[in-house]
């Protein structure tokens, strides 16, 4: 049955064609303009990576960070108005429903995230150094994401409020990785744009596979985004059963 209703859910994703417009086109061209406009970006600690692959690890991670809308928007739809009762008529629980939505949500949020890492190698000649790295580093970003997603929808009120906060943790995320302006350079903010973040976790995971330096940092990074996820999945769990019974 999770697999029936995983399948439902994906066929229902692909018909948003403003979500496949805004999280797969926006990011490809954002990364095609300033990749033409910028001549060379130093990566950290000194190290030398080309503009276009620091813009295409960069903006495929942070946009991953948006793709919980997905999971937002249907558990509203399915859950939170007049025609619930549609959902808790069905032969099985609410919170497989829900699963199923957050399941589907990250599955497809991956395979974005793989077309844009495809399309860069292929038409940019990005290095993305090993491709099954670089796809459990968006599974990890997607799934910390989507359960980020999926406890706002659950525990505040106001649909609207929740969408506001998901944005801010995804904008927030990119000014914490210093994507958007230069942070001050202080223990918090050092802290925050190594590790604070997803985004720069998820840049520490990619591209310390891609240079084969900071091993320790890179194993780090994508072991405190699956730690994250863990804890969030089980207070999404928690709230879930309280929430939809």
């Amino acid at each position: 049955m999770l697999f029936r209703t995983i399948r439902f859910a994906l066929q229902r994703m692909l018909r948003s064609y403003i979500g496949l417009f805004l999280l797969t086109v926006v990011p490809l061209c954002l990364i095609s303009v300033l990749g033409m406009v910028s001549g060379h970006v130093a990566g950290e600690e000194g190290q030398s990576i080309s503009s276009m692959t620091w813009l295409s690890v960069s903006f495929m991670i942070s946009f991953q960070l948006f793709g919980g809308a997905y999971t937002m928007s249907y558990m509203k739809e399915d859950f939170f108005t007049a025609r619930k009762w549609r959902m808790y008529s069905l032969p099985y629980r609410a919170h497989v429903h829900a699963s199923s939505l957050l399941i589907a949500s990250m599955l497809f949020n991956v395979l974005q995230g793989l077309f844009i890492v495809l399309f860069t190698q292929w038409v940019y000649g990005v290095n993305w150094g090993n491709i099954g790295w670089v796809l459990l580093v968006i599974l990890a970003v997607s799934l910390l994401s989507q359960l980020v997603c999926m406890i706002l929808v659950l525990t505040v009120r106001n649909f609207k409020i929740a969408e506001r906060l998901s944005e801010v943790y995804g904008i927030g995320s990119m000014v914490f990785a210093g994507m958007i302006f230069p942070i001050p350079t202080t223990g918090f903010f050092d802290f925050m744009s190594t590790y604070g973040n997803p985004v720069s976790l998820g840049q520490n995971a990619i591209f310390g596979m891609i240079t084969g330096e900071e091993i320790d940092k890179m194993f780090l990074s994508i072991g405190l985004l699956f730690a994250a996820s863990l804890v969030l999945a089980l207070v999404a769990t928690f709230v879930g059963r309280r929430k939809l019974g």
